[in-house]
């Protein structure tokens, strides 16, 4: 980890709204001049992410250098990262990775604090509140564009499938959500569909859940309208009980992937570069395609996740995808937008100010 050559800092504490940063946490002359080096914030015409089989290749750095990665918890859309360790693609390019698990709050402090060097998580209103503070941050990869499967389901009681269902319905509809509701990006989907409905959030009752199996079963006893869902809690749902009425997001848009700082894509960017070659590598070796079929591949992950093989694939394989779509940094603001004191007061983040993709444009070039 480079901690020791950074001079800013990340102020945080924790308010009624979430995480909220001061100015006091405004970068230094040093910081304000690395900023944006080098940045790519749309990805060009013609440049793909992905390949073929063991490439990019790999190339070691000239001097070893290690990172420090946080995620929240172990998910399949960690893959990546965790089959990159499993496989060694890391050492293939003279890197050593070791991760930190904490909530995405803590994460996203400890990374302003120099103590870890990436962080896997949603693009939370909190990423919002800290660039509009003057700290650094930059969303340098997405994960995986939606899976089909995760969504919206609502009750057959309002219809069959989304080309039938009216969004207008949802007024006064009791909505199963994930913990923070409108206020974490894995409810844009049922954003989309209020906004569709000419509805407002408030026209709409939601209630989270902590427990998405309880969640999925309220659905299936008919305690709830609608939820929030995606694998492997669809699998779960009783045929003919409820339909997908909206995808979790479209292709359009990315809700998560990797926040990294200027210092990763400035002095340090070649471990920053090296760290997605493998991870981009590790997704054209192992995880392209129904990868879910492959048993070596999957038995592997599931010793990551500390699950079963079994349990993984009752979910589709993941699409995975590291672009981030400018649409997304707009389209995620006005859904925090319409829940008070989610975001701080201030013009709102342009997309050019928070996405960074030279970091996978460049592992994917071989550079």
């Amino acid at each position: 980890m480079f901690g020791k050559s950074r001079a800013r800092t990340m102020c945080a504490a924790v308010m009624a709204a979430g995480l909220a940063f001061t100015s006091a946490c405004a970068p230094s002359t040093q910081q304000t001049q690395a900023t944006d080096a080098k940045q790519v914030s749309v990805l060009p015409a013609g440049v793909s992410l992905s390949g073929t089989p063991d490439t990019p290749a790999a190339k070691p750095l000239a001097q070893h250098a290690s990172l420090k990665v946080g995620i929240p918890s172990k998910l399949e859309l960690e893959a990546p990262a965790l089959l990159a360790q499993t496989y060694g693609e890391f050492a293939k390019e003279n890197l050593d990775v070791t991760f930190v698990t904490d909530t995405v709050p803590n994460l996203l402090t400890l990374l302003g604090q120099n103590k870890i060097d990436l962080v896997y998580a949603g693009a939370q209103a909190l990423v919002f509140n800290a660039l509009r503070h003057g700290v650094p941050i930059r969303w340098v990869s997405g994960v995986a564009s939606s899976s089909p499967d995760s969504g919206v389901y609502m009750s057959t009681k309002y219809g069959t499938s989304a080309s039938d269902f009216n969004p207008a319905l949802l007024k006064g509809k009791n909505i199963g959500v994930n913990p923070g509701g409108l206020a974490a990006p894995s409810e844009y989907g049922l954003y989309d569909l209020i906004t569709k409905g000419d509805l407002s959030p408030s026209d709409v009752r939601m209630t989270p859940f902590s427990d998405i199996a309880a969640m999925a079963q309220a659905l299936n006893n008919g305690s709830l309208d609608g939820a929030t869902l995606g694998a492997p809690f669809t699998a779960s749902l009783k045929p003919g009980v409820a339909f997908q009425a909206q995808a979790g997001y479209p292709a359009s848009m990315q809700i998560a992937g990797y926040f990294a700082t200027t210092e990763l894509l400035g002095a340090h960017r070649d471990a920053g570069v090296a760290f997605f070659r493998a991870l981009e590598r590790t997704v054209n070796t192992y995880l392209s395609g129904d990868y879910h079929q492959n048993t070596e591949v999957m038995t592997k992950m599931a010793q990551q996740l500390g699950t079963t093989v079994e349990t993984l694939r009752v979910a589709a394989s993941v699409p995975f995808d590291f672009n981030v779509p400018a649409q997304s940094v707009d389209s995620l603001q006005k859904m925090y937008q319409s829940v008070p004191g989610t975001l701080q007061v201030g013009n709102p983040v342009k997309p050019g100010e928070l996405i960074d993709l030279s970091l996978v444009i460049d592992a994917a070039q071989g550079k």
